[in-house]
Parts: structure tokens; sequence; C-alpha cells
């Protein structure tokens, strides 16, 4: 379902909580974490639960929301933090099981944007900080910006994690292609990259408590970009054997006149890059690259004005789950993880009672 990176409920039960539900990616990360410092400076004695998952299907979605309105007694003078990823559906809102609850959405992506939700009266009571120019990272560490007038205390958080947000966006919103080659630019250009090979080679629960470390403090960044870059000489090996390999194994699809690469069993750590490289080779022609997975998803990573968000979204409905993202970098489910293993699990079953019949 979901990862509890932080769970402070058993220490102070009786005092207000504050629900984190997050994307597991860096960008989603880095966003739980600067809402979380932020909190507990503005009130020490709140507790806190923070999920973070990479299936943000609706399914999934309403299952974690089902659980946490199961397992705690949230009311008004509690907060839910949506980051970096769909609210729960409109249907399950409705039913009124956090009608009370302040719920604050904080995205960036085109199929996430306040006006979907702004019809249904819930939607409505929602506080929404939307933007497709910046990450969740950062737009949370802007939500608390006005803070810095509150003393110096809140100030030094602010700049302590601006660096962090900073490269986080600019990873996470693609905006590194587009800098230029001055010192100020191959530097951001070399955080982003760095924050993309911290995030792959710690997974989720490693990368959220590597930033964890020294919050606050005036070596903060420097101490913590120092190790990224460190991991970046690492990931840049792995990476190479996997494009390597996807080189090999691409197939083209035509689909209303644009080209798509169609590559399988690529590990999803190294897909932006290798999707990055293949447009930059003149001798691929591919307008979109779609990343089938084993895990019954389909990433695609979009060319141009491409906007793969809608074909996301469409081919997810169209399978019978759902889809969607940015405009260049999107994905959906289209088959069910849980069939492929009944049936892999049926074929292992059935294969050994044969063999079991026979003469082994």
């Amino acid at each position: 379902m979901a990862d509890i990176v932080c769970d402070t409920r058993l220490q102070k039960r009786k005092n207000p909580l504050v629900v984190i539900v997050t994307h597991g990616d860096a960008d989603g990360l880095v966003a739980a974490t600067i809402v979380k410092a932020f909190e507990e400076r503005i009130n020490p004695e709140q507790s806190f639960l923070i999920f973070s998952g990479m299936d943000v299907t609706e399914e999934q979605t309403e299952r974690l929301f089902d659980y946490i309105c199961k397992y705690n007694d949230l009311g008004i003078r509690d907060k839910i933090y949506i980051l970096d990823r769909p609210i729960p559906p409109l249907g399950w809102l409705a039913m009124g099981y956090l009608c009370d609850v302040p719920m604050i959405h904080i995205d960036h992506h085109i199929t996430n944007h306040p006006d979907t939700y702004s019809f249904h009266e819930r939607g409505k009571q929602i506080s929404h900080r939307w933007s497709e120019e910046e990450s969740a990272a950062f737009l949370s560490l802007e939500f608390f910006r006005t803070w810095m007038e509150q003393g110096e205390e809140y100030e030094r958080l602010y700049h302590s994690f601006y660096d962090l947000a900073k490269a986080t966006s600019e990873w996470d919103t693609f905006h590194w292609k587009q800098l230029g080659e001055t010192l100020t630019d191959t530097l951001w250009k070399k955080k982003a990259l760095a924050i993309n090979a911290a995030e792959k080679l710690l997974g989720s629960v490693g990368f959220y408590r590597a930033i964890q470390e020294n919050i606050g403090t005036e070596q903060y960044s420097q101490d913590l970009f120092g190790y990224f870059y460190r991991l970046q000489d690492a990931y840049d090996h792995q990476f190479q054997n996997a494009y390597d390999f996807a080189k090999r194994s691409v197939t083209e699809y035509v689909f209303r006149n644009h080209r798509i690469g169609v590559i399988y069993g690529v590990d999803v750590n190294y897909q932006s890059m290798i999707a990055d490289y293949f447009f930059l080779d003149k001798k691929y022609q591919f307008d979109v690259i779609a990343f089938v997975n084993i895990y019954g998803t389909v990433s695609f990573r979009g060319k141009g004005n491409f906007d793969v968000s809608i074909l996301a979204q469409k081919l997810g409905e169209f399978c019978g789950h759902s889809g969607g993202g940015h405009k260049n970098a999107s994905g959906c489910k289209i088959y069910n993880r849980d069939r492929f293993k009944e049936n892999l699990l049926e074929l292992f079953y059935e294969s050994m009672d044969a063999l079991k019949l026979g003469n082994f």
C-alpha cells in the first residue's frame, strides 16, 4: 500500500496529529520533510504520521485513506497534507470520513489541477497550492515562506532547505534540461542530477532518512549534496548498462503518426535518463518512449509538444484503472499486479502437480 516513513503517535498520541500522504519519489519526500520541519516548529506538541508510496492510482489512494481513517480518530484540530499526488476520489470524500479535518493539497501535475475538484462541495473546502512551473518540494517551501516573518528560526529553516527544494524542482519538472552553460546553471544542473541519483540508489526510505540529517543547520545543504555527488558516480556507471540494454531491446510502434519507442523490463531508476538519451540520439526519431513495466504499469516520456499526460490518462481508463502526470512524463496502470501473481502461482502449482504424476 505505502511505506510509513515517520510515526510519532505513540509518543504524543493525545496531541494534534499531522498526517502527510506523499509520493514516494524525491519530490514527494523532500516536500514531506519540509512540511514536517515547519509544522513541528510551529507547534512542537504535534505528532506526525507520514505515508510514502509510488502507487498513486485512485484505487490505492482510496485504500490508503481507508486505513488512515480506520486507525486514527481525526478531527478539526488535526491536519492532512497531500503532496505530489492526487487527493482521494471525490466519491470517497463525499462519505464524510474527513469532513472536519483541514486538508492541504500541494501539487504540480496537470491531471491534479484544483479545477478537477472545484465542482464538488468537499473539493472546494480543500486548500490547494498548485503550479505547473515548480515541483511539490519547492511549492511546499513557498507555502511556509510567510513564516520567515515570525523569527530567525523560520528564516534559517527556509534558507537551509532552499537548495534542496530548488534542485529537486529542477529535476522533477525537467527544467534542468533548459539550463544554460553559465556557472550558476551548471551548478543547478549538477545538483538536479545528483537528486535523481540519490533517490534511485537509496530508495524511498533511504533517501528520506538521508535528508533528515542536520536539518536547519548552516552545513545542511553542503553536507547533503557532497554525499549525493558521490552517489552520482555510482549511478552513472549503472545507468550506462541499462541504456545499452534499452538500445538492444527497443521496438517501434506507430500511434496516430507518432513514433513510440517501446521498451519492456527496464528498471524504473533509469527510465527518465534513458528517454533523454534516446531523444538526443539522431539515430532514433521517437516522439515518445513507453516503458512497459513488469508490475503492470506503463511510464511515458514525451518529446516536444506531445502531451503524454492525456495519453496515460486515457490508456489507464481504457484498461479499467487510472493514469496521468506531467505533459512530458506520465504513467498509468494497465494490468492488476495481483492477477499476474495469481496466474504465475497457478502455473507453478499446475506444472508441479503434472510433474508429480509423471516420472521425475
